[in-house]
């Protein structure tokens, strides 16, 4: 009777190896997708999934370059220019995936950095240059600058990141959005 032939050492860190490739390969598929920014007017995140087809309608609508097709959908990038919710990506979409009756928010939202000036009250720029009046430095009982954002208010437009010479906004989407009453 034959016995198995032992593994090396060498066969055995192959086959960990591989084995911790296809571990973290079925991690990867397992987790979470980010949510993107959407176009203002977009149906929520599923929703507009489902309508979105990819087409590039909307895209080539922007009058800024704002809007690009990645994946299949239409995504926001703010990083450049702001949007001004001009509304003409909804009235390009044929699929029903932009719609008028939606809120005209982008779920884009500001986040500062620890090391903003206005939190020392050396600047008040993004505060200064919200349309929508969404932003605001509060003081603290301890005397210390409070930054908040107001969401109701807040569109996602990305002024607030334009107008930051520092660098010290990024905009994060939030994802969901509501469905309102009536559509």
């Amino acid at each position: 009777m034959k016995s198995e032939p032992s593994l090396s050492a060498e066969g055995s860190q192959r086959r960990r190896l591989f084995t911790g490739w296809v571990t973290r390969a079925r991690q990867a598929e397992m987790a979470p997708t980010p949510p993107s920014a959407r176009p203002p007017q977009a149906l929520p995140e599923a929703l507009f999934c489902a309508a979105c087809n990819g087409c590039g309608d909307c895209s080539d609508a922007c009058p800024y370059g704002l809007l690009t097709v990645q994946q299949g959908k239409a995504v926001l990038n703010v990083e450049f220019t702001e949007c001004d919710h001009c509304l003409k990506c909804t009235s390009a979409c044929q699929t029903g995936a932009l719609r008028a009756g939606m809120p005209s928010d982008t779920t884009l939202r500001p986040q500062i950095s620890a090391s903003c000036l206005g939190l020392r009250d050396g600047c008040r720029m993004c505060v200064i240059s919200c349309p929508q009046r969404a932003l605001s430095f509060n003081q603290t009982a301890n005397a210390e600058a409070q930054w908040q954002c107001d969401d109701r208010q807040c569109n996602g437009c990305g002024l607030c990141k334009l107008s930051c010479c520092h660098g010290h906004i990024v905009l994060v989407p939030t994802g969901e959005k509501p469905l309102p009453p009536r559509l």
